[in-house]
């Protein structure tokens, strides 16, 4: 299907009283209690297939809201896992503040939280309390360790999630040396996707069903899951180098400084990409060279030799002209040269998610259906009047007075 398809005009019956298209959870309303990045990126995306999502902060807010730089006050980071939200900010420990959360999950389809397992619960939050009073009620939790088990009331963090699952240990291994941190925070991304592709199905159960469910996603097996190689890394006898082994492929600069990552291990290719980039074939006869176990004992000469010839390439074009399948090659670009290609502007890959502030569209597209950000990035606190009036049925009164007391801070 190509990008035209995927963005034709929706039939009268897909669209809303606006005569916009209706995205896929038109109707669903998720209460987003979850902090930083696990929780956050979930209601996001729910929020991209056309649900209402009301995300309910601390009064200091999301810590995420504070992470520099700031662009028309807000924070990029804040705003790409937040876009699209309506929000209110809310004293969970002051009087009033559990009972307000329990009439919003009352009025909801979905609520996603990422507190430790137990805490919500001295609020009378937790999930079989909420359910009880809303039975279609998809209460998703997601946290380090799961609800349950010995390790369920430990901290957990992306970087530690990366630490104990083995992530950190495989990449140190294969590469020889002491296994560091990750750049990013992948402990968080992929159960946040999971939890999404949870709350989905669960909501699919529960129309012939009608009742929710309690999902339970531990961040530390859901990396363990999303790990490629944890099959492999449970075996007692185990190839270390193959065909699929990433860890070997390196990045290589050409004569304008570009730099290309040439997909492959260099050590068992190295023959063919001698051929293909001009060099010398005579050295195929050097001991360094000549096998496949000489060439990982001399690996970074092996490199050393690669990178003299991919240097004398002016630009990236003038190497690719050369390069014929199966060779593989790539510019390493950064971000903001990602979003300026010709590919980006067709595909849309940003969107503004405040005046100024480019944020990632949504990854997918469905035909004749909305999927993107639904909305601009909230202030703290922006909504509290309306969601306690239109979704909990408060009066103006008794909003005065939640905000009079501290209940609401905005």
């Amino acid at each position: 299907m190509t990008v035209s398809e995927l963005t034709q005009p929706a039939s009268e019956s897909e669209l809303d009283e606006f005569g916009t298209p209706r995205g896929a959870l038109a109707g669903i309303r998720v209460l987003d209690l979850s902090r930083m990045m696990s929780g956050p990126l979930c209601g996001r995306m729910l929020a991209d297939l056309g649900a209402e999502v009301i995300k309910v902060e601390p009064p200091e807010g999301d810590a995420t809201r504070g992470v520099p730089p700031l662009v028309g006050g807000f924070s990029p980071y804040y705003a790409q896992l937040n876009a699209g939200k309506r929000t209110v900010c809310l004293d969970l420990k002051a009087p009033g503040g559990p009972d307000i959360i329990s009439r919003l999950a009352a009025a909801s389809d979905v609520l996603v939280e990422n507190f430790r397992p137990g805490v919500l619960a001295r609020y009378g939050l937790d999930a079989c309390t909420l359910r009880t009073d809303n039975p279609r009620l998809v209460y998703c939790s997601v946290s380090g360790w799961g609800q349950d088990g010995p390790w369920a009331s430990r901290q957990a963090y992306a970087p530690v999630v990366h630490a104990e699952v083995g992530i950190l240990e495989r990449s140190g291994r294969l590469r020889d040396r002491r296994p560091e941190p990750e750049l990013h925070q992948h402990g968080d991304a992929y159960p946040a996707l999971l939890a999404c592709s949870a709350v989905l199905a669960a909501l699919f159960e529960r129309t012939t069903t009608g009742k929710g469910r309690h999902l339970d996603v531990a961040m530390g097996e859901g990396m363990f899951y999303v790990n490629e190689w944890s099959a492999v890394d449970l075996q007692d006898d185990r190839e270390e180098r193959g065909i699929f082994d990433t860890s070997t492929h390196r990045v290589f600069e050409l004569g304008d400084g570009t730099c290309v990552a040439l997909i492959g291990d260099p050590a068992r290719v190295f023959p063919f990409w001698l051929r293909s980039l001009g060099g010398d074939e005579a050295l195929l006869e050097d001991i360094r060279f000549a096998t496949e176990e000489a060439r990982r004992r001399n690996f970074e000469q092996v490199l050393d030799e690669l990178n003299a010839l991919t240097v004398r390439f002016p630009d990236y074009d003038e190497l690719a002209a050369v390069f014929a399948p199966p060779m593989l090659v790539a510019k390493v670009r950064s971000v903001k040269d990602l979003a300026e290609t010709d590919w980006a502007r067709h595909r849309g890959l940003t969107t503004e998610g405040a005046p100024g502030l480019s944020v990632p569209s949504a990854a997918w597209r469905v035909a004749g259906s909305r999927v993107g950000v639904a909305g601009p990035v909230s202030a703290l606190g922006e909504h509290n009047r309306e969601v306690l009036a239109d979704v909990a049925g408060y009066t103006a009164a008794q909003i005065d007075h939640f905000t009079a007391t501290g209940v609401l801070r905005s």
